[in-house]
């Protein structure tokens, strides 16, 4: 088992027990960085037994494993709501679409053909905000308000319809490991929220999902979906490039601008574009980026392309921009690199707006040992940074092949600026993925995984 493995499995054991025990696990350690020593606390956040997600199926060993339902997972998204009467720290959560785990190949109900699936144990959970605590009794979950759609249903994880703007190419299953219309169909309005902004001047929250990628508008009394932007070429719509994000590295992370009222968020990872027969689209690699001694091979756009989409959105106008966030490995300056040398290894996670266009961003992945790195990156947008949102995938093999025709061609392209930090494995970061950042005070940050 590789060290970081280990680190994952021992913090897991950690998680599991202190929710078992009923306690809230917390150590601390410190770090330097890139802006003088840091502080950090960890602590374990536990639910309460009726708030664990109800295993829907008739397995009897589920049942024996998980006699209280599935934990409530409210780290894919975090903001800060403020101090409530005690002087304890509350903050808003969320969850991701949902109980689920990988489960073999299985043929569309459609068209039979052999695709990818997901097994779903809890196919009507609803995606979820919750209120953590954090006070005398440690981190605690005190509340949790599934999602609406506007007709009052509830909101599912469930994918989207094959065709649909935003379907994964996943079937949904059930625990028997076979598709079950009645309980566990495709749903159109299927959400796999990532993050979490909570605009208390407006009364609303913001989330940005997976599967679209879309940017969600949630009634913050109601917890209703206001409106949903996807991909298009309609008013209003995000910029239709984004449709070709990687299944299931669509966006992760979303923030807002104080001051300008913009939001601000990513695709996880470079776009996917395929061909009519829906294979990667393929770049010669005269950059020799894959690090093989050939320049005249091929390698795949959602592997390679140098940067990852960043939106700005304009709510008051529904209109975007989009910037070009560079995927250099962190710590390249060290003659490290990415998993393979690949920029697909990289995932962007949540992100914080500090404003005058600086952000804290999450940047993570598989390094060239195997091992999952997990950095926070200070990331500065410059006031002439190029707008690509008109700009379509061949950009992207432009910044593989450097001879793809583009409107801009990579080598012009003024892109978003990074610096590392702080390197969370260094300073005890054990799980493989950071979900959640969230402001706290001039000094503080917020971080949680689910």
């Amino acid at each position: 088992m590789s060290a970081s493995r280990r680190a994952a499995a021992v913090d897991h054991y950690e998680s599991t027990m202190a929710t078992l025990l009923g306690k809230t696990e917390t150590s601390s350690a410190t770090q330097d960085s890139a802006g003088g020593a840091v502080a950090i606390t960890k602590f374990q956040i536990r639910a309460a037994d009726n708030q664990y997600v109800p295993y829907e199926g008739s397995n009897a060993d589920a049942k024996k494993d998980f006699p209280k339902g599935f934990y409530p997972a409210v780290g894919s998204g975090l903001a800060y709501k403020g101090r409530n009467a005690d002087g304890a720290l509350e903050f808003w959560g969320i969850t991701d679409r949902g109980p689920n785990g990988d489960s073999p190949s299985a043929p569309r109900p459609d068209t039979g053909a052999v695709v990818t699936t997901k097994m779903f144990p809890a196919p009507s959970f609803a995606p979820s905000i919750g209120v953590i605590t954090l006070g005398k009794d440690g981190a605690v979950i005190t509340s949790l308000n599934p999602l609406k759609n506007p007709d009052g249903s509830k909101v599912t994880g469930r994918p989207l319809p094959f065709g649909a703007v935003g379907n994964s190419a996943e079937v949904p299953l059930a625990d028997t490991l076979k598709f079950d219309q009645t309980k566990g169909n495709f749903d159109a309005n299927g959400l796999d929220s990532e993050t979490l902004v909570h605009d208390a001047a407006n009364k609303v929250f913001w989330t940005s999902d997976e599967y679209g990628p879309f940017i969600v508008k949630i009634d913050a009394a109601s917890f209703q979906v206001v409106k949903r932007y996807a991909p298009g070429t309609t008013a209003g719509s995000l910029p239709e490039v984004l449709k070709h994000r990687r299944p299931n590295r669509g966006m992760e992370g979303l923030t807002m601008d104080a001051a300008t009222g913009r939001l601000h968020g990513f695709l996880q990872s470079p776009i996917d574009p395929v061909d009519a027969a829906g294979k990667s689209i393929e770049v010669v690699d005269s950059a020799d980026l894959d690090q093989d001694g050939k320049t005249t091979d091929k390698v795949k756009v959602r592997d390679f392309a140098q940067f990852a989409r960043w939106i700005e959105f304009d709510p008051k106008t529904e209109t975007s921009r989009l910037y070009a966030y560079p995927l250099s490995y962190p710590l390249a300056a060290k003659g490290e690199k990415w998993d393979r040398n690949r920029t697909g290894s990289a995932k962007l996670g949540d992100l914080v707006s500090l404003g005058n266009g600086r952000f804290i961003v999450i940047e993570q992945g598989a390094d060239s040992t195997g091992a999952v790195r997990n950095f926070l990156m200070l990331v500065e947008l410059p006031a002439a940074a190029t707008d690509i949102a008109a700009i379509g995938i061949e950009l992207e093999r432009n910044s593989i092949d450097g001879v793809t025709a583009s409107a801009v061609t990579w080598a012009q392209v003024v892109k978003l600026k990074k610096t590392v930090l702080l390197d969370l494995n260094a300073a005890g970061w054990k799980a493989e993925k950071a979900e959640g950042l969230a402001v706290v005070d001039g000094n503080t940050l917020a971080l949680i995984n689910d």
